[in-house]
């Protein structure tokens, strides 16, 4: 039965290239469309990589009177660190760091400080960036981003002034500057508070206490991102009213959550495409190929109604011819879905090459817009390349589909041949 459906198709190669045309075609399609919308979700991810957290919570607070000595950057309000033990308790949650962000005005150069503990994912993360020196053993001791050190001629065991403190360069990190919550410099937590605390500026702006912080970074399982925002905006966005807006319109007292769903749309890209198209395109592709394919098959089964009367006559069952066809049909799909797999990753392979960008919001990358001198430090657009790549699971939409539409066919067609009579068609020849 296999070597006379191998012969029958090669027999009619070219009616039947149709149906494998366009099983290839649908494969393609279908597999590059799920690809893209995929890797354009994954691609809002990507900022969050650099802080190994899938939820960022910040608060935002009032706006100081001038810039001099250590600030809360972008305006930020202090956040209890009793906090903490509430978030952890969230359905959903694998863990939770945080840290203090503030902006340095001395009289030498403008500097960013992040104070972090360095055992939490956040610490972690930029501990693996090191690439010479080695982790602060001491509050004294500090970590200097790379680029900020080669604009400042700043070496290992260099000692620096930060807002009036002495600290020493313990190590060198290759962490970007435009990064997710990027720092010029990392220390530990405790002396950036006591910075925070002693500053007369800041405290003029918002109350600090030296346990404060002002950001938090979430780890919270991937099916559970949306419901822990969620969560995370019940408890503490509770107020109904909130005291004035910051520079970038938010309201001050209020809490922002950042998830990767916030970078959907900052996204720039004209591949970028939303499910609802998706689900548009996919049922407009599969209404089109059960049409052509179903016309395709109803012809050439038509052509062959002599043959079915013949196989007949010599004692084929229709249960036989079923099987025949189903075989017939089979072999078409796997060759088409193997052609339709191959030119899928070549497409795959060449749409790799694109990139997509995304603008972090300026509360996430803490430079202030005022300082204009030095430009490209504002520049928040970061440029990524497209993960986009091959998932077997893709296969099964189209498949599924193909051998719905195939084996349709053959059961609305078989009825015809069914009542065919041997006699009635062979009396004529």
């Amino acid at each position: 039965m296999l070597r006379y459906a191998v012969k029958e198709l090669v027999k009619r190669k070219k009616k039947y290239a149709l149906n494998i045309l366009v099983i290839s075609l649908v494969v393609v399609l279908l597999i590059t469309l799920t690809s893209l919308n995929t890797a354009y979700k994954d691609a809002s991810k990507l900022p969050f990589e650099s802080i190994h957290s899938s939820i960022i919570v910040q608060k935002n607070g009032n706006v100081a009177e001038n810039t001099t000595g250590a600030l809360v950057s972008c305006s930020l309000a202090p956040i209890k660190k009793d906090l903490i033990s509430n978030i952890k308790s969230l359905d959903g949650v694998s863990e939770v760091s945080y840290g203090l962000s503030l902006w340095v005005f001395d009289e030498d150069t403008f500097k960013r400080v992040l104070g972090v503990n360095w055992d939490d994912s956040l610490g972690r993360k930029i501990k693996s960036k090191i690439y010479v020196g080695s982790l602060p053993q001491s509050d004294e001791k500090i970590i200097v981003e790379k680029t900020f050190a080669q604009e400042n001629n700043i070496i290992l065991n260099q000692k620096i002034i930060i807002s009036g403190e002495a600290f020493i360069v313990a190590g060198l990190s290759e962490t970007s500057g435009k990064d997710i919550v990027s720092s010029d410099i990392y220390a530990n937590l405790k002396p950036v508070q006591e910075m925070a605390y002693n500053s007369k500026n800041l405290q003029d702006t918002e109350t600090f206490d030296r346990s404060d912080i002002n950001i938090i970074f979430v780890d919270a399982k991937q099916t559970k991102v949306a419901d822990v925002s969620e969560e995370l905006d019940s408890l503490l966005n509770k107020q109904d009213s909130f005291s004035g807006k910051t520079p970038t319109g938010q309201k001050i007292g209020s809490y922002s959550i950042y998830t990767p769903e916030s970078f959907e749309n900052q996204i720039s890209s004209i591949f970028n495409i939303s499910d609802k198209i998706v689900l548009l395109l996919t049922i407009v592709i599969l209404i089109g190929t059960a049409l052509i394919l179903f016309k395709s098959m109803a012809h050439a089964i038509t052509e062959r109604k002599k043959e079915f009367g013949i196989m007949k006559a010599v004692g084929f069952t229709n249960k036989d011819l079923k099987k025949q066809l189903t075989l017939e049909i089979l072999i078409q799909v796997i060759v088409g879905f193997l052609i339709g797999i191959l030119i899928s990753l070549m497409v795959l392979f060449a749409l790799s090459g694109l990139t997509v960008s995304v603008n972090i919001p300026w509360e996430l990358n803490p430079y202030p817009h005022f300082l204009a001198s030095n430009p490209s430090s504002v520049n928040t657009i970061q440029t990524y390349p497209l993960p986009i790549q091959f998932n077997p699971q893709q296969v099964i939409l189209p498949m599924l589909s193909i051998l719905i539409i195939s084996f349709l066919t053959i059961h609305i067609l078989l009825k015809n041949i069914g009542k065919l009579k041997p006699m009635e068609v062979l009396k004529y020849e």
